[in-house]
């Protein structure tokens, strides 16, 4: 009976002691960190999943665009269109027209001039005197 009582006294002896006690803090804080761990990873991939799921959405994007832009490099718009530009040629009945780059260039001083801001006494100067 005599050991029957004294390990009856060693259990609660150990679960209230020092050791037991700091044993279970640190096991606590190892613990905490294994999860602390784990949820910023988790995190991390999170944000990298969300990464490359909006990198996919620009890709798929960028793709379609590309699939309009070369339907209508097919298309025959654009086929006519790059043959009168840079070939020259014409449909029948179409007659074509060539202005020489020194006409081009005198219009566009002349846009210029007439862009520039004037003056209220110069408009007015012009407005009575011519």
């Amino acid at each position: 009976m005599r050991l029957r009582d004294k390990n009856k006294t060693i259990l609660p002896d150990l679960i209230f002691s020092k050791f037991f006690l700091v044993f279970c803090v640190v096991l606590f804080f190892i613990i905490l960190s294994a999860l602390a761990k784990g949820a910023v990873s988790s995190y991390k991939v999170d944000s990298e999943i969300q990464n490359l799921q909006d990198e996919i959405n620009r890709l798929g994007k960028n793709n379609q665009e590309f699939a309009q832009l070369v339907d209508y490099l097919k298309s025959e718009s654009f086929i006519e269109h790059e043959a009168k530009l840079n070939l020259g040629f014409k449909k029948p009945g179409e007659n074509l027209v060539v202005i020489p780059q020194e006409e081009i260039a005198s219009i566009l001083q002349e846009e210029e001039k007439k862009s520039q801001p004037v003056s209220n006494p110069a408009k007015w100067r012009s407005y009575f005197f011519k």
